[in-house]
């Protein structure tokens, strides 16, 4: 199977969960929280279900990393060929009816990220890419916004970002929300990580940050970011694919901005804590 083709599959697969999705909006039903402020809803699993009907059918034998589990079924991570899932980026938001999450379906070949769909259905938003070709929104090429260097730039950027959960990186990313925000023009928590890299690929944010992100939250975004011409890392600025859950997404120029804020402070309190 060619890209062109990976790509009309996870098109279809994200379309078909996307719909499902509006279909529950308002009616989400039953939750089943995961951890702290971390919901599973019945209808992600039902969106899932569609999404994986039609990886089943249009790509038999392949792999499939999807977050909703079955939590015990083992997880083939090192698969030749392996779909990974998210069937509703932003619970949260879906659980509470407001209208901003997204269905995520990407394709890894050979440990290589090459095909990427972000769906908002909401919006009737269908970003995506695959490897070598430019990022499409509807079908019209993306790019991320080009600033011109000056002192004054990342006072003007319009900045996303999403706060973790719980624990240590929840109150590392307080942190680090007070710094960006005193610094840039405007500060927002989106909360899902699958638009907010589709909205710096698409040019309406400067750059996006997140501490605590799953790899089905980013990879398909992760793809579309990069072939509109972005940068994505993580925390320390290596590569994003082997991060530990923290990603710094934006052009050029902005991420060397948001990177060296977050990075400083991730030290700082890293030194504080040896201390």
């Amino acid at each position: 199977m060619d890209d062109d083709r990976a790509l009309e599959i996870a098109t279809t697969a994200a379309f078909r969960g996307g719909r499902a999705a509006l279909a529950r909006l308002g009616m989400p039903g039953y939750l089943r929280w995961k951890g702290e402020r971390d919901v599973v809803v019945e209808a992600s699993l039902d969106v899932q279900e569609q999404i994986v009907a039609v990886l089943h059918k249009e790509s038999p034998g392949d792999a499939i990393l999807a977050e909703e589990g079955p939590e015990d079924e083992p997880l083939a991570v090192d698969a030749p060929r392996l779909w990974i899932v998210d069937p509703i980026c932003g619970s949260l938001n879906f659980a509470q009816s407001i209208p901003f999450f997204a269905v995520s379906v990407a394709l890894r070949v050979n440990g290589l990220l090459r095909v990427g769909v972000v769906y908002d259905p909401v919006r009737d938003e269908m970003f995506t890419a695959r490897l070598g070709e430019p990022a499409l929104l509807n079908g019209k090429p993306i790019t991320v916004l080009t600033v011109a260097l000056g002192p004054e730039f990342w006072e003007q950027a319009w900045v996303a970002c999403d706060i973790p959960h719980t624990g240590p990186r929840r109150k590392e990313a307080l942190q680090a929300f007070t710094m960006v925000s005193g610094e840039v023009l405007h500060h927002l928590v989106l909360g899902s990580p699958a638009l907010g890299l589709c909205y710096v690929a698409a040019g309406r944010v400067h750059a996006y940050w997140t501490l605590d992100a799953q790899p089905w939250d980013v990879a398909a975004a992760g793809v579309i970011l990069s072939q509109a011409g972005g940068l994505i890392t993580d925390t320390d600025g290596g590569s994003w694919l082997y991060s530990d859950g923290g990603y710094v997404a934006a052009n050029a120029v902005s991420h060397k901005w948001a990177l060296q804020t977050i990075k400083w402070l991730r030290n700082q309190n890293q030194e504080k804590a040896k201390a």
